[in-house]
């Protein structure tokens, strides 16, 4: 075997035959091409090492196998998407429709209406009240007429006596038309204003009147109690019948001016509640006399006052007034102590609105109510009773002369028994 390396022609023909090899493999892949130049130079490399300078002469026409090639295009990495994790979609939270108070049909404020009279010509030292609901046994009332469109004006004297002024007013003509005439036809006399218009006064130890007046579309209201008149005028002519209707003619012209042009504002709707056809005949099973000890009541049933009054609160009140009370023949013995001699259920119906715990209240449980206080009440007489809330009504529970804090567990009861009778929806 030849050992010795080429040289000269032989290894010039060598150097051609391995440049067009390497030519002819300039197609191949990236990979496979920088492995085999790398093979090749290393070759040349050994070539060039044992040939000499004619084997450089000859390498000059061949790229160098170890330049780089140029970079291939990089290819762009796709931007990865951000995994969107589904959230979880909040409940939304329970709208509670607002409680709605009712606004009177006469679109204006009592100052505005009242101000052309001289109120200390029916009674001392008149102090308006801004409260629509007194805190005492008559908010029930003023709740019930209230929720009829009724605007009510109290004026109250501070002589320190019950003295007052109210002046209220309904857009009801119909039913004020008619009420009018059954007082005609029962002997008040007419005072010659408006469709139609009445007035009555008496004079047994106080000076006071009632009257009324249709005015279209309007029927007002107005009446006076004084019974502290003996104390600014204490001449036996103080109390003039004759003048005291002279009066009371003026301010009804002068309510009945302040509302012309006035158009009364759309009714009051009230809430849907289980109570909106309560009548006291529903309350009969509660058994209110055993619960309270007192089995000698009879009732309820739904109670109307004897004596007149203005006509509006005799008239447009929605509340619904039940009472128990003792028989006729028992009505003048004493009652025992621990006993009621009356018992007093008043529904608002829809009177949520009304619904504010008094003064001196305290809160008691009462099983079936969504609220409920206990209060105590001292006027012309010790009372106490409870106040609660009953699907979006009113409820007052017990008001009656002679109750006592110490009755408060009888209350309870009572109430309980009554909140169950509520008419199923």
């Amino acid at each position: 075997m030849n050992s010795e390396p080429p040289t000269g022609d032989e290894l010039n023909r060598m150097l051609v035959t391995m440049k067009q090899n390497v030519l002819e493999r300039t197609t191949e892949s990236p990979r496979r091409k920088r492995n085999r130049n790398l093979g090749l130079g290393l070759g040349l490399a050994a070539l060039l090492a044992i040939g000499g300078g004619s084997g450089a002469l000859a390498l000059g026409m061949l790229p160098s196998p170890f330049q780089a090639s140029a970079p291939a295009t990089p290819t762009s990495t796709p931007t990865p998407t951000p995994t969107v994790r589904p959230t979880a979609t909040p409940r939304p939270t329970p709208t509670v429709a607002p409680v709605v108070a009712p606004v009177p049909s006469a679109p204006i404020d009592c100052a505005t209406l009242t101000n052309g009279i001289d109120l200390t010509a029916f009674i001392p030292d008149p102090v308006y009240a801004p409260e629509l609901l007194p805190k005492n046994y008559d908010r029930t009332t003023e709740a019930g007429l209230a929720q009829q469109g009724v605007l009510s004006c109290v004026w109250r004297s501070e002589a320190g006596s019950y003295s007052n002024v109210v002046v209220r007013v309904s857009n009801d003509v119909t039913t004020g038309t008619r009420w009018t005439s059954e007082r005609h036809d029962a002997g008040d006399s007419s005072l010659g204003l408006g469709r139609s218009s009445v007035i009555s006064c008496g004079t047994e130890g106080n000076s006071s009147c009632r009257a009324s007046v249709v005015a279209d579309p309007w029927w007002i209201s107005f009446s006076f109690y004084d019974d502290s008149s003996w104390s600014f005028d204490p001449s036996p002519d103080a109390w003039s019948e004759d003048t005291a209707r002279a009066d009371v003619s003026s301010a009804l012209r002068s309510l009945s001016t302040a509302l012309v042009g006035l158009t009364p504002t759309a009714v009051w709707q009230p809430p849907a509640t289980d109570w909106a056809d309560a009548t006291c005949s529903v309350l009969s099973g509660a058994d209110v006399p055993t619960i309270v000890g007192s089995p000698e009541l009879v009732g309820p049933a739904e109670h109307t006052w004897t004596e007149v009054g203005d006509g509006i609160s005799d008239t447009k009140d929605s509340s619904v007034d039940c009472r128990w009370v003792l028989p006729l023949e028992a009505g003048d013995q004493p009652v025992a102590d621990g006993s009621f001699g009356e018992f007093r259920v008043t529904i608002v119906p829809g009177g949520e609105w009304a619904y504010e715990p008094v003064d001196d209240s305290e809160p008691v449980s009462v099983a079936g109510a969504d609220a409920a206080t206990f209060v105590c009440v001292s006027l012309e007489g010790s009372s106490c009773y409870v106040d609660l809330l009953s699907d979006g009504s009113w409820l007052q529970v017990g008001y009656a002369s002679g109750a006592t804090p110490e009755m408060k567990g009888l209350l309870v009861a009572a109430a309980e028994a009554i909140v169950a009778t509520r008419p199923a929806s």
